[in-house]
């Protein structure tokens, strides 16, 4: 289950401008509340590296023979989707939502079918010829976080740095994951459609925002000073 569990309180700034950090929504109303200011360049992250992590990142097992990998992503609406890929010539990939999985889904490849359903947090797959493994939502999480580059902000705030591919649209985007002082995940997306061009601010620091801007080759890191004072946005929870 995510909730969502912070919000943004921005002393100065219109109603309109407390929704930016909502899935699909942009930074307009909050721009046109700010003063000029420079925006800084921190830090660039090159794009096929982030793609890269993104693939070792995925969890890897063996049944029927057959290499797979499993791994999960987010729609546009930040929902967690369980995704499976069998390592062989042009293989299908298969995603679910995580919710989806309790009533039991397949996932065919070239060997046969994989049996997946979700009960009480664990993710059981089973090749139908006595091969059976688990693994969990919690643990691809916990293989996305480990697995990706970290960018820390004002030496406070430090996120994993991932990319995404929506499982539904296939719009490419960056997903941005943090552990709460609770041990909790929390992450945002944006979508590559949202910044490129111009940033997304992510959180305020001690009157200055931080954010992001896709500019291939790179995804490049940004901040802005601002006048008003701004705890962190609103982001989704993951509860394992």
């Amino acid at each position: 289950m995510k909730n969502i569990l912070l919000f943004l309180f921005i002393s100065a700034a219109p109603a309109a401008a407390l929704d930016f950090d909502s899935p699909a929504r942009g930074n307009a109303a909050l721009a046109e509340s700010l003063r000029p200011a420079p925006v800084l360049e921190l830090t660039r992250l090159p794009l096929a590296d982030l793609l890269a992590e993104r693939l070792a990142s995925s969890k890897r097992f063996v049944l029927d023979g057959t290499a797979f990998r499993a791994w999960v992503s987010f729609d546009a609406e930040w929902n967690a989707w369980f995704g499976i890929e069998a390592g062989e010539a042009c293989p299908p990939d298969g995603s679910w939502r995580e919710d989806a999985l309790a009533a039991g889904v397949t996932y065919g490849y070239r060997g046969g079918t994989l049996s997946i359903r979700s009960e009480g947090g664990r993710i059981l797959i089973s090749d139908g010829k006595g091969g059976s493994l688990e693994t969990s939502m919690a643990e691809l999480f916990d293989l996305l976080y480990a697995g990706s580059s970290k960018v820390k902000f004002a030496d406070l705030v430090e996120y994993a740095v991932a990319r995404n591919s929506d499982p539904v649209s296939g719009a490419g985007g960056t997903v941005t994951l943090r552990v709460g002082s609770d041990g909790l995940y929390y992450y945002s997306l944006t979508p590559d459609v949202l910044v490129t061009g111009q940033p997304r601010w992510l959180l305020a620091i001690n009157g200055v925002l931080y954010g992001l801007k896709y500019a291939p080759p790179d995804l490049v890191f940004v901040s802005k000073e601002i006048e008003m004072k701004t705890d962190l946005p609103a982001e989704k929870v993951f509860r394992p």
